[in-house]
């Protein structure tokens, strides 16, 4: 995060180029901000972007199977409807392509300083104006905006021995398309959001599959479809049919504060739905009992999947959730002592948020 200090770095003076506004991130966040001061025609900003396209999490997380949780006619600006969603529940490529889209609509990118990671910031209460310090170069600004989101810098797992290990790794936020993990002994560390996306993408392809687990999660099913195109049709010629769309989309999720924070008793109906939905997808007991968190739903977040349970349960995969003791250079070690050799660590583990 930018630091205050009470005088601008050395480095500030004339070479650094002067501007109203500085905006960190293209992601939704980023965009949204410069999309208002567009609106209120304030154009003296820059955005800075580290990356050399626009996107956010949605640039960055291409892991197979990516997806968001919240419905694509929600998950979208209110003043940039899109008609032409493919599903309930939108795609990473869809995402990525909508927010480049609504960049060139609102002609941000010539506002857009790719290439451009934020160092260092500091704040002058004389002149009360931001130095910034970039890879790009310096900038002097009167109002400095953070829109890097909360989900920017993946979070590798504190395990003994992980810089050791010889074979292929990389965190799900990194995801390297080239490795090929036919026939491969394959480990997963985490079973959060991510991981119940990928997992079923790439379960058919590893000779082994190792799905290491610290705490199961809630997950209720997801309720996903293509979007046929006489609805497509309805969105785009009939406003009001897509805006109440979006409102019932709304209203639904924000059913759910009333359990979180009002009445926890209310949260029993995603709990009997998750557990059905256990009972109705998993056939051993034992795994069972695994999968089923022993915390209130609400206490983390609630996962939906369709398909994380049917891969748990295929004959190359195996959930194991004894902790890991620590990583060698072509193994895992569980804290029960057994160890598991591995040519692939892929990490499911989150981020820095």
């Amino acid at each position: 995060m930018p630091s205050a200090a009470p005088s601008l770095a050395p480095s500030s003076g004339s070479s650094a180029t002067r501007h109203s506004y500085a905006i960190v991130g293209t992601g939704f966040a980023g965009l949204g901000m410069a999309i208002e001061l567009k609106k209120k025609g304030r154009e003296d900003f820059i955005i800075l972007e580290r990356a050399e396209d626009v996107g956010g999490t949605w640039r960055d997380n291409h892991y197979p199977g990516a997806a968001c949780d919240v419905p694509s006619h929600l998950y979208s600006f209110s003043f940039e409807p899109n008609c032409d969603w493919s599903r309930v529940y939108p795609t990473q490529p869809e995402l990525k392509r909508y927010l480049r889209e609504v960049a060139e609509k609102w002609d941000l990118l010539p506002h857009i300083r790719f290439g451009h990671q934020l160092n260092a910031a500091h704040y002058c209460e004389h002149s009360q104006r931001w130095q910034l310090e970039t890879t790009g170069g310096n900038y002097n600004v009167g109002m400095l905006i953070s829109g890097n989101g909360g989900l920017a810098e993946p979070r590798l797992p504190d395990i003994p021995g992980v810089e050791r290990f010889a074979g292929k790794c990389f965190h799900s936020a990194n995801w390297d398309h080239s490795y090929d993990l036919r026939g491969k002994r394959v480990a997963v560390i985490g079973t959060g959001a991510s991981a119940i996306q990928f997992v079923p993408e790439i379960a058919d392809q590893p000779a082994q599959l190792d799905v290491y687990q610290r705490t199961p999660n809630w997950i209720i099913p997801r309720k996903d479809r293509p979007y046929s195109e006489l609805e497509k049709a309805a969105f785009r010629y009939l406003p009001g049919v897509r805006l109440a769309l979006r409102s019932k989309i709304y209203c639904h999720n924000e059913t759910r504060i009333l359990g979180m924070v009002l009445h926890p008793s209310l949260m029993k109906l995603y709990e009997r739905m998750a557990l059905q939905h256990i009972r109705s997808q998993v056939k051993s007991p034992a795994l069972r009992e695994r999968v089923t968190p022993s915390y209130p739903v609400g206490c983390k977040r609630v996962l939906i999947s369709n398909d994380w349970y049917p891969a748990l349960q295929r004959p190359n995969v195996s959930l194991l959730s004894d902790g890991i003791q620590e990583i060698r250079e072509h193994s895992i070690v569980d804290a029960n002592g057994t160890e598991r050799e591995v040519d692939c660590i892929i990490f499911g583990t989150g981020f820095y948020a």
